[in-house]
């Protein structure tokens, strides 16, 4: 072989060495551009590093989602995730997901009678909390006010009859109002301003009667008479929970006129002359309303001394009744009791009388029986 021959080999060997490094040449001149001061940042990654933990999870991940009875797209699309670095990849596939109810916290009756009352005590409270549903709350006119000395210790007491609602025939409804417990409402639970609006008008004249208080609206929410409050005729009463003044009532002349629609000609109508004890009571277990308004007149008034009551005579549809006691007459001045009031009813042609039934009262040698009382007059709006 000549020499000329031998740089020629040389040099093919020199290419072919540099192609199986991968570039040499170019490694070459980018050292050399470093020489010239441009600055050349190294490749961090190896070419023979081993994969990393996060590869090893991500390919751990779509081999387990592989093998849990999906199908191959479930499998491929989980691969794909894998390798993009979602993190859907670590949630279960939706064909292999299943629904269970929570445990139910509650424990069997055998199993809370074995704790103890420490473990007891430290039981968890339940999960839900129950919330009441919101009460309604009802209004009513307030019509009349009685007082009497039935409440605790022989203190005072009142009574209140109210109109509200509507009969099936569109008519307003006459109501008692009772506290809770009992059939009376105390100075405690009384609104202050039901209490001291029964004082005479300062703008009233000297000889004016001392009228009743203008009818006032109040507001309450309806509950449930309690079966230990015992009584006749509580067909009437409505449980009035928490009790407050509103304001009086804005039309006075539309609420005269609906108690004279209301109002009826004879007893009978309300009260059947089957359900009498007396000439002025019912009997206690007689199915009949325990409040009413008669069109009729006062014949009489009968005064009567010390802390009884004024009486009347009444004469409804032909009917005399006599010696009914005016029930309100605490309210009055002790020197009036509603003596001249009742006298210048007397003088009217006709008015509307507001009669109850008292509880009942036993007198000895009588059978039980429930007085009717006169619990208010109005004017009579048509006049009868």
């Amino acid at each position: 072989m000549t020499s000329s021959s031998k740089p020629a080999r040389r040099r093919s060997r020199n290419k072919s060495a540099s192609r199986g490094r991968g570039g040499k040449t170019e490694s070459g001149n980018a050292a050399s551009g470093s020489a010239r001061g441009q600055e050349v940042t190294p490749s961090r990654r190896r070419p023979n590093r081993s994969p990393s933990k996060r590869a090893k999870r991500r390919r751990a991940s779509g081999a387990a989602a592989g093998s849990g009875g999906s199908s191959d797209e479930d499998t491929a699309s989980n691969a794909a995730a894998g390798r993009s670095g979602s993190p859907l990849a670590k949630l279960p596939l939706l064909s292999q997901l299943v629904l269970t109810p929570a445990p139910d916290p509650a424990r069997s009756r055998e199993t809370l009678d074995k704790l103890g009352d420490s473990e007891k005590k430290d039981r968890p409270g339940p999960r839900v909390t129950i919330a009441p549903r919101a009460a309604k709350q009802i209004t009513a006119a307030l019509i009349t006010v009685t007082k009497n000395n039935q409440g605790e210790d022989k203190g005072a007491a009142y009574c209140l009859a109210a109109v509200a609602g509507r009969h099936r025939d569109g008519s307003p409804r006459l109501i008692r109002l009772v506290p809770d417990i009992g059939h009376f409402w105390s100075d405690d639970v009384l609104p202050q301003e039901l209490r001291d609006m029964h004082a005479k008008r300062q703008t009233a004249l000297p000889d004016e009667p001392q009228w009743p208080f203008t009818p006032v609206v109040v507001g309450f929410q309806a509950g449930t008479l309690p079966d230990a409050v015992t009584g006749p005729h509580r067909r009437d009463d409505i449980v009035a929970r928490q009790l407050h003044y509103l304001g009086p009532v804005d039309d006075q002349d539309l609420l005269q006129e609906q108690l004279s629609r209301i109002a009826v000609e004879t007893f009978s109508d309300t009260w059947p002359a089957g359900t009498w004890a007396t000439n002025k009571a019912l009997q206690p277990d007689a199915d009949v309303p325990s409040l009413a308004i008669f069109a009729g007149r006062i014949k009489r008034v009968i005064w009567r001394e010390g802390h009884l009551s004024p009486q009347v005579d009444v004469d409804i549809g032909g009917k005399e009744v006599s010696k009914l006691p005016y029930a309100a007459h605490r309210l009055h001045e002790y020197g009036d009791k509603g003596y001249a009031m009742l006298s210048w009813f007397q003088t009217q042609r006709s008015c509307l009388l507001l009669l109850g039934l008292s509880r009942t009262f036993i007198k000895d040698g009588c059978a039980p029986q429930c007085p009717i009382l006169l619990l208010r007059v109005f004017p009579d709006a048509l006049q009868r």
